[in-house]
């Protein structure tokens, strides 16, 4: 958990110099005396830039994570890279969007045009807090997943097969994170609703017949009245 917080946290001041560098001179102002360095970004555009480069932090330092354990232990059973790979890719996303998506919330503001506007000091803080973060909570989580005594021995509910693992993988996990996605559209989508009706009732009627449409889908999908095949006969 140390050296995966410690890793986090350079990879994560590392992304930031390079790409505030690259934005520094559209995104940094400075205001009144006493004067500060601000960014300012386009709220959906700095959410997908933070998902992506969590994702590829994630990839990163499972990796480096899988070399460095080969190395130290070289006899010590552990499943291949690729089999933790896409567990690395999603913690690592998953967690800088949500530490990052906090920060900005609490530090910064966001306009009804979806303009992001955060202190540089801020957003340094932000990054740093959230490399720690991703990197503390994906590494003991990937180590862990790579050894087969976290799995236990094989037996029925062990895979026999890569094809079979990445099956179950996407039954347990492809699933929620879909959810996840398909949550964050709608949040974004319906956010613009709300900031660009001109109607408090239209608002509030837009988010009452979507609430009450995925209550209905969800309801069904639990319910599954199609599927008759585990119902008792009668």
């Amino acid at each position: 958990m140390l050296n995966g917080a410690i890793a986090g946290f350079l990879l994560a001041i590392g992304f930031f110099a390079f790409f505030g560098g690259m934005t520094a001179l559209t995104t940094v102002q400075t205001g009144e005396p006493p004067a500060e360095p601000m960014f300012v970004a386009n709220s959906i555009s700095f959410n997908l830039l933070v998902l992506f480069l969590g994702a590829v932090g994630g990839l990163i330092l499972t990796i480096a994570l899988s070399a460095m354990a080969r190395l130290l232990d070289p006899d010590e059973s552990r499943f291949p890279p690729g089999y933790v790979l896409p567990v690395g890719v999603v913690l690592g996303a998953a967690m800088a969007l949500a530490t990052v998506g906090l920060g900005v919330t609490l530090a910064g503001d966001v306009d009804v045009d979806g303009q992001l506007t955060v202190s540089v000091l801020s957003l340094v803080v932000i990054a740093g807090i959230t490399g720690v973060v991703a990197g503390g909570a994906t590494a003991p989580i990937v180590d862990a997943l790579a050894r087969p005594a976290a799995v236990g021995p094989r037996n029925e509910a062990t895979p026999l097969s890569s094809k079979a693992f990445w099956s179950d993988a996407m039954g347990a996990v492809g699933v929620p994170l879909l959810a996840v996605v398909v949550g964050a559209f709608l949040a974004i989508s319906l956010s613009q609703v709300l900031l660009n009706a001109e109607s408090t009732a239209v608002a509030v009627t837009v988010f009452a017949v979507v609430g009450a449409v995925i209550l209905g889908l969800t309801t069904l999908l639990a319910l599954r009245p199609w599927d008759k095949s585990d119902r008792p006969a009668s």
